[in-house]
């Protein structure tokens, strides 16, 4: 039995800062980020809010369109607040807020920023569901890294492939109760022994200068220096494959300085 071999295309981020952020510092952020990724490609046309808000009688559905947003971003942050496991806004641990454009399925995108986990997510596809290979590719990815390092100033950043297979193993719980179990499977099929870490099958890797200082690598990855005094790593120019041999022996060595330069964050 053949099994299929599918990833989800993601850029994703750090930076240091108070988990409490100031909601203003928040709002002016995201809305800078989806304008500078609007700016790049089509693809990131038609932005809509997403999240638990008082949505205005106008624009009654789940989503909330960009023009509309900016008026209620205020709204739309706070809303985002916190919870704790008692139900208790708690706004000194931080906001998260999120947005999506494109189309449903493997063209999907959403961006997410959380001053909790000082950490932002923009992911192609969705949960289940393979990125749309014709979008993936190599300008696109490194101009929307670079593009929100400028507006978060990022301690690393990862361009990232993340394996969406998985398998039903059926589970006898007795009685005839049909059950499954869902697993995994290895994310880098020609390397099982590939490093586990938030940066999965990375791509292309931003440290920052911090991070950068003990930095030291031969010819197979390609090394860029940023205005901000950071560098930006890469695999490959050419679309991540993590079928290729080669690709994936790049990425390995990017996986491995990019835990090495980080410590590794989980």
């Amino acid at each position: 039995m053949m099994t299929s071999v599918n990833y989800r295309y993601s850029v994703r981020g750090s930076w240091l800062g108070p988990a409490g952020e100031k909601p203003a510092v928040t709002r002016a952020k995201f809305l800078q980020t989806l304008d500078a990724l609007s700016s790049i490609d089509p693809l990131f046309a038609g932005w809509q809010f997403t999240g638990s808000w008082q949505i205005p009688e106008e624009h009654r559905s789940e989503f909330v369109p960009l023009a509309a947003g900016r008026k209620r971003i205020v709204e739309i942050v706070e809303s985002g607040v916190y919870i704790d496991d008692f139900n208790k806004h708690c706004p000194e641990y931080g906001h998260s807020v999120h947005a999506v454009a494109g189309a449903r399925g493997a063209r999907h995108v959403a961006f997410t920023a959380s001053t909790k986990r000082q950490s932002f997510d923009l992911s192609f596809g969705e949960y289940d569901i393979s990125s749309d290979l014709s979008i993936v590719t190599y300008p696109l990815f490194k101009a929307a890294l670079l593009a929100i390092n400028a507006v978060w100033h990022t301690q690393w950043a990862c361009a990232q492939a993340f394996r969406t297979d998985y398998v039903s193993v059926p589970m006898d719980f007795g009685a005839g109760i049909p059950a499954f179990r869902i697993d995994s499977l290895p994310k880098v099929p020609l390397d099982p022994t590939f490093p586990e870490s938030i940066f999965h099958v990375p791509w292309i890797g931003y440290l920052s200068a911090e991070r950068a200082a003990s930095l030291t690598l031969g010819r197979d990855i390609l090394i860029e220096h940023t205005p901000d005094g950071g560098v930006l790593l890469s695999a490959t120019t050419e679309r991540l494959d993590p079928t290729n041999p080669e690709h994936v022996r790049r990425a390995r060595i990017l996986a491995e300085t990019m835990i090495a330069c980080t410590g590794g964050p989980s």
